[in-house]
């Protein structure tokens, strides 16, 4: 029996080994404020960049600003040559004189028929002598308006030979030079007002809903490490471009130092809501099927399936309902977690 005994113990497979859980990482979900905010970038523009033509082409006689000079609406810029413009100006007023002094005459002789007409009536001024003097007397006075106008016209030409600033602001960019001709063709004078900025950009379609005036901003630039600039939502498209299916939407933000350079290029987000104790979860660890979304959490040593409803991300990050503090949601590994299946959780740290 011994002998037996000791036989089939050799010969019988031995017994398996119970299989040891497998690790899993997981985080352990806690209640946080959240932010969800709507990505935006772009150019930051002055909110008034404006190139100055001159409306008289000629010689640059005169230079009253510099590259970076501040300047009010209206202030003069610069002087072309105006001459001949001054030269028809006085032509016009000589014109004008005499075409007035020619109306005053003409009125005088009206008088005067008049004059008659009233003592003798129609056997001292014929009907016909009568409208010929009305006649000359209403063509006269229309010549000397039109001479008037002559001279005014050359007069706003001489206004015009000096190029005025179209707004408060600096001169950014000088490109006319004492003595050189300027023309229609390319701006004299540029002048930017960046006291306030705008990011003109765009949302997609699933954001629109979100965005209205006044929601706040938060923007940062490469190049302006570790500040953050704050702005507001100023205007919002009602439709979506037909060929991107995004809305543009403007973007106010105050510069009122001038600190802020025009023209940066900049990126942040739109706050467009905040929840106070929301479960937030890396969007990497959800998994859709079709308008489904789930996640794989650990209860009881256990793998099991979880429906969750977005409530709005940002970045990496998701806010989700259907959860509760202190889940045990699964990260994504490389070996597939069946349901039920036993497992060992191993929290990541700083969750």
């Amino acid at each position: 029996v011994r002998v037996g005994l000791a036989l089939r113990a050799r010969l019988s497979p031995p017994e398996a080994a119970e299989a040891a859980p497998r690790r899993v990482e997981v985080i352990r979900l806690a209640p946080r404020s959240f932010e969800l905010v709507v990505p935006v970038a772009g150019t930051l523009e002055p909110v008034h960049s404006v190139d100055v033509f001159p409306k008289v082409p000629g010689k640059v006689v005169a230079m009253r600003v510099g590259l970076g000079d501040p300047v009010k609406a209206g202030q003069p810029l610069a002087t072309v040559e105006s001459t001949e413009y001054r030269l028809m100006a006085d032509k016009a007023a000589r014109g004008a004189a005499a075409a007035e002094e020619a109306a005053e005459v003409a009125r005088r002789e009206l008088q005067r028929l008049r004059q008659v007409r009233e003592k003798l009536g129609d056997k001292g001024v014929s009907d016909s002598d009568w409208d010929q003097a009305r006649a000359r007397v209403e063509g006269a006075v229309a010549q000397a308006r039109l001479a008037r106008l002559d001279e005014d016209l050359a007069r706003q030409m001489i206004r015009n030979a000096t190029m005025t600033a179209p707004v408060d602001g600096v001169v950014s960019a000088v490109n006319a030079r004492l003595g050189g001709m300027v023309g229609k063709e390319y701006p004299a004078f540029h002048v930017v007002d960046a006291s306030s900025l705008v990011l003109r950009c765009e949302v997609g379609a699933a954001d629109l809903p979100r965005v209205a005036p006044g929601q706040a901003v938060r923007l940062r630039a490469d190049t302006l490490p570790g500040r953050e600039l704050a702005g507001e939502v100023r205007a919002v498209s009602p439709a979506l471009d037909a060929w991107t299916r995004r809305a543009p939407v403007e973007i106010a933000v105050p510069n009122p130092d001038g600190a802020i350079p025009g023209n940066l290029f900049v990126r942040g987000g739109i706050r467009v809501a905040t929840f106070e104790d929301a479960l937030v979860l890396p969007v990497e660890a959800l998994r859709r099927q079709g308008d489904r979304a789930t996640v794989q959490v650990v209860r009881d040593g256990r793998v099991a399936e979880a429906t969750v409803t977005e409530r709005g991300r940002r970045g990496a990050e998701v806010a989700v309902a259907g959860l509760s503090p202190g889940d045990l949601v699964v990260l994504p590994g490389p070996a597939h977690l069946a349901e039920g299946e036993v497992v060992e959780p191993v929290v990541r740290e700083g969750d």
